[in-house]
């Protein structure tokens, strides 16, 4: 197998180690675990009352009031994620490389919280009208699609879809797009914002 050669420009992370990839390294490093106590929801209904939380999250400091009615947790995310890998790597992708650019992130669940508030709504609340950005917070490429808006990104576009090996296929997909000359440069990765009743469950 041959092939162009391909680097890795910049990285990006909020997680329940850290609020970007200095701060995740740096916990890692220290053996510190960043499982605990579940917070975010009510847990007198669940038999796991742990996990994997991004703690102290107040995604007003990353977006604007508005802009949150059209971004699930999970592409809230992907997007700041994001925003650290592109001013590490120096990229602008309006400047004339945005078609010669992939975005493919991986999910293994999508907009699990807008999915779960919605059902809420339908089921217990009997509530017929449902938020009217129910699919567009939702789907599984929700996050790759607000990426490719927020970046001007037009080259090939998808989400991969396949439990807790998402991200890893995702970042394959990006890497051999890159290798065959079908794509110059890539966005990707993974994201999860699934801690919810009733996945947790």
């Amino acid at each position: 197998m041959s092939g162009r050669r391909v680097v890795i420009t910049g990285m990006g992370s909020i997680s329940a180690l850290g609020h970007d990839s200095k701060q995740q390294w740096r916990t890692m490093r220290e053996g510190r675990s960043g499982i605990g106590p579940i917070t975010t929801i009510a847990t007198d209904l669940l038999n796991v009352k742990i996990a994997a939380e991004v703690h102290d999250y107040d995604p007003l400091k990353f977006f604007e009031q508005k802009r949150l009615s059209i971004l699930d947790r999970v592409s809230q995310f992907a997007l700041i994620a994001t925003r650290e890998a592109v001013a590490q790597s120096g990229l602008n992708f309006r400047d004339g490389i945005g078609e010669r650019t992939a975005c493919i992130v991986g999910t293994g669940v999508g907009g699990e919280n807008t999915h779960n508030e919605q059902a809420k709504r339908f089921y217990e609340d009997k509530n017929p009208r449902l938020h009217p950005l129910t699919i567009v917070r939702m789907m599984a490429n929700a996050p790759a699609s607000q990426i490719t808006m927020e970046y001007g990104v037009t080259g090939p576009s998808f989400a991969v879809v396949s439990a807790c090996a998402s991200a890893n296929h995702a970042m394959s997909q990006a890497f051999e797009m890159i290798r065959s000359g079908r794509a110059d440069f890539a966005l990707t990765g993974g994201t999860e914002a699934c801690i919810t009743v009733t996945t947790v469950k």
